[in-house]
Formats: C-alpha cells, sequence, structure tokens
C-alpha cells in the first residue's frame, strides 16, 4: 500500500441511521429505523458539513432492515422508503459524496432467515454456517439486493463477526482471521466481478489483526478489498501497527480513536462527552503509522460538543498534519461564533472539560466505542438506560471529582463571550443533564 498522498484516502462517516438525528427515539428497540421528516432535515445538515471538511464517503446502517431481512426477500420496503433512500443517495451524490452499504457478512440480518431455513445454520440462531452452501445462497442474495442499479450506492462495507461467528464442528476448526477470510473474499470477489469500480471495505469485528499466526489470512482478505478497519486499536497498543500495515494491499485505518455510542434512546442535551482532542490525536498516530483509511462514526449535531468533536477528528482525517487545538478552534469558530481571544479561552475551556472525564474515566481511547448507555438494556430494550460511562466507568471518589468540574465548567461558560448564544445555551443544557445524572448516583 503506497504512503503517498497528503489525506486519508478512506474517510467514512459511518452510523446507524438515527445515530446523527436530533431527537431520541426513547421507547422502541435497539436499533431503531424510523425515518421522519426531522431525521431527513438532520441528514443533509450533517451531509453538508461532511462535504465541507471533506470527509468523502458516508456507509449509513438501517437503510432496508434493522435485524432482520426478510424470508423470502421480497418487499423489503416499502415505496415510500425506497423513496427515501434513493433520494438520500442522491442527495449525497450532489455534495460530491460517496455511499457505502453497510452489509453484515453470515452474521447480521440473517435471524429470519435462519428461523426459517435451519439449513443455513450450524445451530447458532444469530450466526449463517461458514460451511453450509444454503448460507451463502442467501448471503448471495443480500448481495444482489445491494447490487441493485436503482439504489445508487457506490461500494459496500462488510461486518463478518457483529454477533460472533459460526461455531459448528466444521467451522469451528478453523482460527478466526482464517474463518473470517473465508467469508469475506468470497462476498469481495462476487461484488467485484460485477461492480469493479465499486469500493470495498471491511471492519475486521471478531479477529486479532496482530496475530502473527493469522497474518498470512488478514493479508487475503486485505488482497480483495480497498481499506481495513480495526475496530479496536489492539495494533498499535501491541507496537506492531507500522509492521502490519507495510504487509498490507490495501489502505488500513481505524475508528478514529475514540466517540461515545449515540445514545438511541436519551435526549440530546443529557449529557456532554467532548472527545474531539483525543480523537485528533489518535488519528494523526494512525497517519504517523501509515494509516489512510478510518470509518468516523455519527454523532448528533444537536449536542454542541458532539458536533465540535466530530468536526475535529473531520479536519485531521482530511488534514493529517492540522495539530488538535487548532482543528479544535476550527470547529469552535463554526458552531459557536468565536474568533480571537474568545475562541483561545474557548479551546482552553474544552480541553479542560475533556479531560475532566477522560482523566478519571477507567475507559481506555483505542478500545472502541465509549457507551453512555447500554446499547441493549436487558432490563427494558425499549426504555432508556442507566448512565454507565458515569457509574461503572469512575470511582465515587472521581464521580464527586468531576461533578464538581462540570459545575466549575458551566459557570465558566456563562462569563465567555460567545456570538452563538444558542449553542452555548444548548451546552449548558447538556451540562446540566450530565449533572442530572450524577446526582442520582453520587
Amino acid at each position: 500500500m503506497s504512503m503517498n498522498g497528503t489525506r486519508f484516502e478512506y474517510a467514512v462517516a459511518k452510523g446507524w441511521l438515527r445515530d446523527l438525528a436530533s431527537e431520541p427515539t426513547p421507547h422502541d428497540p435497539w436499533p431503531c429505523i424510523r425515518w421522519d421528516d426531522q431525521l431527513v432535515a438532520d441528514q443533509m445538515r450533517f451531509m453538508d458539513v461532511q462535504a465541507d471538511l471533506g470527509i468523502t464517503y458516508n456507509r449509513p446502517w438501517g437503510l432496508f432492515v434493522a435485524h432482520a431481512w426478510p424470508v423470502p426477500l421480497e418487499s423489503v420496503v416499502d415505496r415510500q422508503r425506497e423513496e427515501q433512500i434513493v433520494t438520500l443517495i442522491a442527495a449525497a451524490h450532489s455534495r460530491g459524496l460517496k455511499v457505502l452499504a453497510g452489509v453484515g457478512v453470515y452474521s447480521w440480518g440473517f435471524d429470519e432467515v435462519i428461523a426459517a431455513c435451519p439449513e443455513v445454520s450450524g445451530g447458532d440462531r444469530r450466526n449463517m454456517c461458514g460451511s453450509r452452501p444454503a448460507a451463502w445462497d442467501w448471503q448471495r442474495r443480500v448481495l444482489d439486493f445491494h447490487l441493485d442499479p436503482r439504489w445508487g450506492f457506490d461500494g459496500i462495507s462488510m461486518q463478518s463477526a457483529d454477533q460472533g461467528r459460526c461455531r459448528c464442528s466444521e467451522c469451528a476448526k478453523l482460527p478466526p482471521a482464517h474463518y473470517h477470510a473465508n467469508l469475506l473474499v468470497r462476498c469481495a470477489e462476487y461484488v467485484r466481478a460485477q461492480r469493479p469500480g465499486w469500493v470495498i471495505g471491511q471492519a475486521a469485528w471478531g479477529m486479532r489483526l496482530d496475530d502473527p499466526t493469522e497474518f498470512s489470512q488478514v493479508q487475503r482478505i486485505a488482497a480483495a478489498v480497498d481499506y481495513m478497519v480495526e475496530v479496536n486499536e489492539i495494533s498499535a497498543a501491541s507496537g506492531r501497527r507500522q509492521e502490519i500495515i507495510s504487509g498490507l494491499q490495501c489502505a488500513f485505518g481505524s475508528v478514529g480513536g475514540v466517540f461515545a455510542e449515540p445514545p438511541q434512546h436519551w435526549d440530546r442535551l443529557r449529557w456532554f462527552v467532548p472527545c474531539g482532542l483525543a480523537s485528533a490525536d489518535a488519528i494523526a498516530r494512525l497517519w504517523k503509522d501509515g494509516g489512510r483509511a478510518c470509518e468516523y462514526h455519527y454523532r448528533p449535531f444537536a449536542n454542541p460538543a458532539e458536533e465540535v468533536s466530530w468536526r475535529v477528528g473531520a479536519r485531521v482525517l482530511s488534514s493529517p498534519t492540522t495539530p488538535a487545538r487548532a482543528a479544535l478552534a476550527e470547529a469552535l469558530q463554526s458552531v459557536y461564533g468565536v474568533t480571537g481571544d474568545a475562541c483561545s479561552a474557548l479551546v482552553d475551556w474544552y480541553a479542560r472539560a475533556e479531560d475532566a472525564y477522560f482523566s478519571r474515566s477507567q475507559f481506555e481511547i483505542g478500545s472502541g466505542p465509549l457507551h453512555l448507555e447500554p446499547l441493549v438494556w436487558e432490563t427494558d430494550p425499549a426504555v432508556p438506560g442507566p448512565p454507565i460511562y458515569l457509574q461503572d466507568l469512575l470511582s465515587v471518589d472521581d464521580l464527586k471529582a468531576y461533578a464538581k468540574d462540570l459545575r466549575g465548567l458551566k459557570a465558566d461558560l456563562a462569563v465567555l463571550d460567545i456570538p452563538n448564544h444558542d449553542a452555548a445555551r444548548r451546552t449548558e443544557a447538556a451540562i446540566d443533564g450530565a449533572l442530572g445524572d450524577l446526582a442520582q448516583i453520587i
């Protein structure tokens, strides 16, 4: 893989359909894929910012189904939703963006298939069997559905282990990377044969890319796709990322260090967790190691701290040598309208706010998403879950100190000269939301 260029080759904004929504869905099980007029407006605004910052690709999950493709694979979406999908992709194209379809490979979307056609499974109710021809027949149908030119996709991003893998007696003989390579390479080659101009990406769930005993299988996958994303930055932690990247034919990437998983059920001003500087630093390290891809998660811009954080990382993806604080200053100018000394003061304020949480939290940057609430709260999947980013990751003493810091940050924000009063007001409300959860815990 060539290390030339001045920007990430595959900068991909990605997420579930409603992750960027300004309105929560507090009474729907995750993942909710409801589409409404407000979501359309949120999508258009997000893509405007995405295009402005040069994040070339957009990869949504949940355009067609949440958990399950129907059996038979017919009438997947109604006419209204078909029009919404086509309109979204056309709007992306009009902004110079390309749209990749998020595609589960044997491991997402096949619940009804497995229930209706048990011959596709090796005994797992969520994962199809990698050794059964009937499973490939169904996977091929799903790929064909995405290949239909009516949608206008520009490529796919595959995930083969969101929910694990088949462990029947036949599949269990294969180590993780070998098992997933068999599935992913077959899918990639099938798509490439029909759409040679498509971008094909892959998020490496379920395997360690730094395991030398399986690296030949990682290379098999890399030879078939355009980019590969390591969801947890294990290779960076082990010190082997540069070596791994140099041995791959495709672009290598991450998910950008850290992001707060958008909580589907929560009011958008219930939390305040800036993380742009940490994202920028992680992306800069990835670039230095030779990484040229990133699947960078959607965030709901209704929360100003989320928009700021997203903009910071996006700027570094489009201009990797940009210092993190310079990217933060640019984001603050866009969101709050600040300039000069006021901007410098707000940069310092945001840096303090980010440090207030991450210096105390047990969360490890590079380990994937920071879950604010449980993704699926088993107690009741259709109501807002508890603030696990606080109660599970900070000690009692740290919770008290964090609450004190937030109160101080709120007081300091009130005296800053911020032209965008609405953004300042919503930021104060987000701090109040976090303080409200802290008050219930401490």
